[in-house]
């Protein structure tokens, strides 16, 4: 493991939250487990199930019934880095998202439910704390970072749609959950080494229809289907 850098950007040690451990949250963290981190947070009050097994592949039959974050951190800690693994075994909520975030540099959002997405990253911005959160619906992946400071007008003002609350996880290939998490660590990884994680930039895909769109926000005045080069304002 190489020695964790002290990374004026976030201070030292650099300590990321990861909020949910489901598909994405399983695929991201031995992601994660070789950059240069220091602390990773596990939040999930899941236990797992038979129904997670097909996508959530840190998970076997064993599993069933123990705490996601339990099993999860036990994975990683197997693997014998210097990560310390901590476990949060609760849900997040208005009552104590700060108290989760709090100290962290990093939340990534894996989690699959629209409000408490909208809480977390309304919570970051509230703690001027790094946020890159990964989505999935269907087969269509949106990936976003937001750092502190960054006064972005929302990509999708408004409520949510009736078919984005309605997607049912089960469904979704663990390819879509894997290919999230590895855009959110490429995204982390640019962060930990001083870059800005493509903030203010959304990463679109969609797989049925063969299509990958890198789209910046309204304050840039178009949404652009074309590439962005590392000279990009935001």
């Amino acid at each position: 493991m190489p020695e964790v850098p002290n990374d004026p950007k976030f201070g030292s040690p650099i300590r990321i939250a990861v909020i949910g451990v489901g598909g994405t949250g399983c695929a991201l963290l031995p992601l994660l487990a070789v950059q240069q981190i220091a602390e990773v947070t596990l939040v999930d009050g899941d236990t797992v199930e038979a129904v997670n097994l097909p996508r959530q592949l840190l998970y076997a039959p064993g599993d069933l019934g123990k705490a996601k974050v339990s099993v999860a951190a036990a994975a990683m800690r197997a693997k014998g880095d210097e990560i310390s693994w901590r476990e949060e075994f609760r849900f997040v909520d208005a009552r104590n998202v700060r108290d989760l975030l709090r100290d962290q540099d990093v939340v990534a959002d894996c989690t699959d439910d629209l409000h408490v997405r909208h809480l977390i990253a309304h919570t970051c911005k509230e703690m001027d704390i790094t946020l890159v959160t990964g989505a999935v619906h269907e087969k269509q992946v949106q990936v976003f970072t937001r750092i502190p400071k960054q006064h972005e007008a929302p990509f999708f003002p408004g409520h949510p749609a009736e078919e984005q609350e309605g997607c049912d996880m089960r469904a979704v290939p663990a390819g879509i959950t894997t290919m999230t998490a590895a855009l959110m660590s490429l995204r982390i990884a640019d962060l930990l080494q001083g870059g800005d994680g493509l903030a203010g930039i959304m990463d679109l895909l969609d797989v049925d229809h063969g299509r990958w769109m890198r789209i910046m926000g309204p304050t840039a005045g178009e949404l652009m289907d074309t590439p962005i080069t590392p000279s990009r304002h935001v």
